[in-house]
């Protein structure tokens, strides 16, 4: 296989049911959607690449803002993503690159078991979401469990890799990413290049109904970005919601 194509794999982490109107904005009153979270690992005979990393092994403060969200309905369950990979057979200390969309613990959650890996992190989210307080992150362990956080600050900082990605941007050959906001300062669209054309993943919508109905998240930071965004992701044949169902255990 070529140096700049791919193999795919997607992999659920966790789920949720939260209210509908959450995923599709200003809908669904009254009704429920369940959501499930994903990591995709691409990879091929000369390397790979970790788009998010998993839930933290310890979920009570995100169940706790979930409750007082929602009610107990719309708590997270998860299971052990490092256990995942392993099983698929990826081990953590073989993963070469990862990167995150959005930051949120349910993707950095276990981010620091990657002990060789590059880190291709977004520099706008890094220090809109992370690095500087706002209304929008005021609690920073749901965007980054604080060992997470030193792990990146300290032990991991000659592997960081901050980029921009204000136009499609190559991380590594065969894969690049694309800043389209939305849900957060940190949302991103993955490219991927495989065998059978690219494919997309992105944090940008919830459900493919999002895009194919250009209908906004309800959760949106920024719903004119969601349009854009929409637009943009409509150009391609595969794209992946980060919390649709439909994906889960696709291989490509």
């Amino acid at each position: 296989m070529a140096q700049n194509v791919f193999r795919v794999k997607v992999f659920k982490v966790g789920e949720s049911d939260v209210p509908a109107p959450e995923v599709y904005r200003m809908s669904g009153w009254g009704n429920w959607e369940t959501l499930h979270f994903h990591m995709i690992m691409a990879y091929n005979d000369e390397t790979n690449f970790l788009i998010n990393a998993g839930m933290p092994v310890d979920m009570e403060e995100r169940n706790r803002a979930m409750v007082e969200f929602a009610g107990s309905r719309a708590k997270f369950t998860s299971s052990d993503s490092i256990e995942t990979l392993r099983k698929a057979g990826f081990k953590p200390e073989d993963v070469k690159n990862i990167s995150f969309t959005p930051l949120q613990d349910y993707t950095t959650g276990r981010a620091d078991e990657f002990k060789n890996a590059t880190y291709h992190i977004l520099k706008k989210g890094w220090i809109n979401d992370i690095m500087v307080p706002g209304p929008h992150n005021d609690n920073r362990n749901l965007f980054i469990p604080e060992n997470v956080l030193q792990y990146l600050l300290f032990e991991a900082k000659d592997r960081i890799h901050f980029f921009d990605a204000e136009n499609i941007t190559e991380l590594i050959p065969g894969i690049s990413a694309l800043w389209v906001g939305c849900h957060h300062r940190a949302s991103l669209a993955f490219i991927i290049n495989t065998g059978k054309g690219k494919i997309i993943f992105t944090d940008a919508s919830f459900k493919s109904s999002n895009i194919l109905k250009s209908i906004p998240m309800g959760i949106a930071e920024n719903i004119f970005e969601c349009y854009s965004a929409y637009d943009k992701l409509k150009l391609y044949v595969n794209v992946l919601s980060a919390y649709d169902p439909d994906i889960d255990g696709l291989e490509f």
